[in-house]
């Protein structure tokens, strides 16, 4: 049986025309029409994590695949496969520094942060939401995020290996 927390998260997401059965919603960004399907071993990753993590709404992982020239989704569980990354998603890429955000509703927060693999190199970003009320702690849910981050990084031998 679902929580409350996650059927509100449902409810929440579907309103704002997202499908978390992985259809594409009409996207905020430019899209990769080259890039249509989800990379394999990431979708299963993701989707791994979020099974066991249920405080977790949504997650996206932004990499430039093999032989292309543009960072894009290639993994998530809110749609959007294929949309180009953004200066924020470059940037935390590029730096390795996270992006720490609360929607403009106040009602979702957003870390995103540098994927690594398993020997810390950086090969892209994962936003990764919660849901979030005035005076909840960031700080506990930036733990959660970073503890999800090192989960995976042990999981991705290198970028290639997210494709297989």
């Amino acid at each position: 049986m679902k929580s409350f927390a996650s059927t509100t998260a449902l409810i929440v997401l579907t309103l704002l025309g997202a499908n978390l059965a992985g259809s594409q919603v009409a996207p905020k960004h430019e899209m990769d029409d080259g890039f249509t399907k989800p990379a394999p071993r990431a979708q299963a990753l993701l989707d791994a994590t979020l099974q066991s993590s249920p405080e977790v709404l949504a997650m996206m992982m932004h990499v430039r695949p093999p032989n292309r020239r543009l960072n894009v989704v290639i993994a998530s569980n809110i749609g959007r496969i294929g949309e180009i990354g953004d200066k924020d998603d470059l940037r935390c890429i590029r730096t390795g520094k996270s992006n720490l955000e609360v929607n403009t509703a106040g009602n979702h927060f957003e870390d995103e942060l540098a994927l690594k693999d398993q020997s810390g190199r950086i090969v892209g970003a994962i936003g990764i939401v919660f849901n979030y009320r005035s005076g909840d702690d960031r700080s506990a849910l930036v733990a959660t995020a970073n503890r999800i981050r090192a989960a995976l990084a042990k999981q991705i031998e290198n970028k290639r290996s997210l494709f297989d």
